[in-house]
């Protein structure tokens, strides 16, 4: 499993639809280098040729923003932001150092980790739920 070194990547238009396989990269605030399925207000827009190659370049890019390598080309005093040259510059050199074995388990485990961390989310919300109700049914009981 390779990937194709020509991926194409441009400044995203809010309310512009895309017919090739794509996602998206936030490209202002602290969390700027997050991709995404959806679009985000201030975001990059990266193009591949297969659905399988965006999954790849997708989850490539969750790697870099998860390991915090977007954060050194942070720009901006007030709000940061990253240049559309230095996100392509890092996935170029990211691809060049692909080696499908070595990323492919990167991929599986942090998906694995994504679904773990939106479960334990859930499970914090019921307990949340759960704290509340109590302490209410206990106010009511005491009246």
């Amino acid at each position: 499993m390779t990937i194709m070194k020509a991926f194409k990547i441009k400044t995203h238009r809010p309310g512009e639809t895309y017919q090739t396989p794509h996602f998206f990269i936030l490209n202002k605030g602290n969390n700027a280098g997050k991709p995404n399925i959806c679009p985000f207000t201030n975001s990059f827009v990266v193009f591949a040729n297969s659905e399988e190659e965006a999954q790849q370049l997708f989850w490539i890019c969750n790697i870099l923003y998860c390991g915090s390598y977007f954060k050194t080309y942070l720009c901006g005093s007030v709000i940061p932001f990253i240049h559309i040259g230095e996100v392509r510059s890092l996935l170029k050199k990211m691809i060049r150092n692909y080696e499908g074995h070595h990323w492919n388990g990167r991929f599986t485990a942090l998906e694995k980790l994504e679904r773990l961390s939106i479960h334990l989310l859930h499970q914090q919300r019921c307990l949340e739920e759960y704290k509340i109700a109590l302490m209410q049914s206990y106010s009511l009981d005491n009246n």
